[in-house]
């Protein structure tokens, strides 16, 4: 029988950052619901090694098995305890936390995402970029608390999995933030932590990121991806009526998450399909 040792005893409820390094330290996944043995249940035991596409775990019966990263959940219920303890529902929902609906695939992705940010968030320029479309992907409420390239700026788990998920798409010069209240940024753009969201007063228009887009030489791309949600990609779609959204349809942001993961994974847009509206 396996006797979980973790614990999660902030009062602050601070969230620990994703990544694999966070599922050896709880020390215990479980398949997801339908991905179990043939009498039903589901797989759960200690992970031992935690791959770029699957990961090696001992049940409690001491037999060691791999699944893919894609069915495997870590163990929330220590962190979710804590927030029942101090009266918090809906612990997913609250910034830093989005990570608790995330698969295995997901914690994996956000590691290559944060160990990819180059350093000082300077984006050399390559010969691939011309052929190479052009990605779009949000900012995010959680940032640095000092000015810093944009590309590192954003510190929330879901940016930095549509980072990752843009650089397997195109090269870093081809790769754009869409700012609340910058408009578009380079990643290498130096940018003050500010407060301004998407469709609030004073935020960036359609016809901002036109004009952006169009003193940029942007404006004629022929291929454009936007990995973002609805808000996002409703301008992106409204400057580049082209624009293909791979995140179109999701009936949930653990499904964005998933969509995500599998593109920083190499998986690539066609197997989870192409959209042409927003998600």
């Amino acid at each position: 029988m396996i006797r979980p040792h973790f614990s999660y005893n902030d009062p602050t409820l601070t969230p620990p950052e994703p990544g694999k390094d966070l599922v050896l330290e709880v020390g215990l996944i479980f398949s997801r619901p339908g991905i179990g043995p043939k009498g039903g249940g589901q797989y759960g035991g200690i992970p031992l090694s935690v791959g770029p596409t699957t990961t090696l775990f001992r049940r409690h019966d001491g037999i060691e098995m791999r699944l893919p990263n894609t069915d495997l959940l870590l163990w929330h219920t220590p962190f979710l305890t804590q927030a029942h303890y101090r009266g918090v529902t809906g612990l997913h929902r609250r910034p830093g936390w989005e990570w608790l609906t995330w698969t295995l695939a997901g914690h994996v992705a956000y590691g290559m995402a944060v160990t990819a940010v180059p350093a000082h968030g300077v984006v050399p320029v390559t010969e691939e970029a011309a052929a190479s479309p052009l990605v779009i992907v949000p900012c995010g409420g959680r940032k640095r608390g000092e000015p810093a390239p944009a590309g590192a700026l954003y510190t929330g788990s879901y940016h930095r999995l549509c980072q990752e998920a843009a650089r397997r798409l195109a090269p870093l010069e081809r790769i754009h933030i869409l700012s609340g209240l910058h408009g578009l940024l380079d990643l290498d753009t130096v940018v003050a932590p500010y407060e301004m969201r998407l469709g609030r007063p004073g935020s960036v228009t359609a016809d901002t990121v036109h004009a952006q887009a169009a003193d940029r030489g942007l404006l004629g791309a022929p291929d454009v991806v936007v990995l973002a949600g609805r808000d996002y990609s409703r301008i992106v779609t409204a400057v580049w009526p082209h624009a293909r959204t791979p995140l179109a349809g999701s009936r949930s942001m653990g499904e964005q998450l998933q969509r995500l993961a599998g593109i920083a994974a190499g998986g690539g847009l066609d197997r989870i399909g192409l959209h042409q509206k927003s998600a």
